[in-house]
């Protein structure tokens, strides 16, 4: 196991939760200037209602960055995905952040949403609502940052994630993705 992916499996370990509950939409309550003009919810979606949302996007290319405020590699890429929804949203592109945040802990569910407004992240925004380890294998991830691309018809096109320490993703080849599938059109 590399690194990378221990350090995410102990987290999601530590993160934990056998509770199946579904959440209510989080918005975010912060007394910033951009809260005040904006409300970001952070939607909670199981998986099963996740591949029905996903498909709700379409004819649009979707990048779908799956993230969590304790990853700090997810935080630090996060704004290149609020100025890559800024630069393509008029051109067929639509940017989806899915936290994977532990959804049974109020706080961290709470600070997520208030990092989608400091963020101005004004795309639609998820939370993962299983257990955490199922839905990392739900989502048949190993650990995050990592970025699924879907073409216009809905098929998974592009899986950018940190899996191979020697071969990470940067912010450059979600562009070239999205680019690369733009031309298609």
């Amino acid at each position: 196991m590399t690194l990378a992916r221990g350090c995410c499996a102990l987290m999601a370990a530590t993160l934990l939760a056998a509770c199946d509950t579904a959440q209510q939409p989080v918005e975010a309550s912060t007394d910033s200037e951009a809260a005040s003009a904006e409300t970001i919810e952070l939607v909670p979606v199981t998986h099963a209602q996740w591949s029905t949302t996903l498909a709700d996007y379409q004819p649009n290319i979707v990048v779908v960055d799956m993230w969590a405020t304790w990853c700090a590699p997810c935080v630090e890429r996060f704004p290149k995905m609020v100025t890559l929804h800024e630069r393509y949203a008029n051109k067929g592109v639509t940017i989806v952040g899915m936290s994977l945040e532990d959804r049974d802990d109020a706080g961290a569910v709470a600070g997520a949403a208030d990092f989608l407004v400091r963020q101005r992240a004004r795309f639609p925004n998820f939370l993962m609502d299983e257990n955490i380890l199922d839905s990392f294998d739900k989502l048949d991830i190993l650990g995050i940052p990592a970025v699924d691309i879907y073409d216009q018809r809905g098929k998974l096109r592009y899986r950018l994630t940190g899996d191979d320490p020697n071969n990470q993703f940067t912010d450059a080849d979600i562009e070239e993705a999205i680019v690369s599938l733009l031309a298609e059109t």
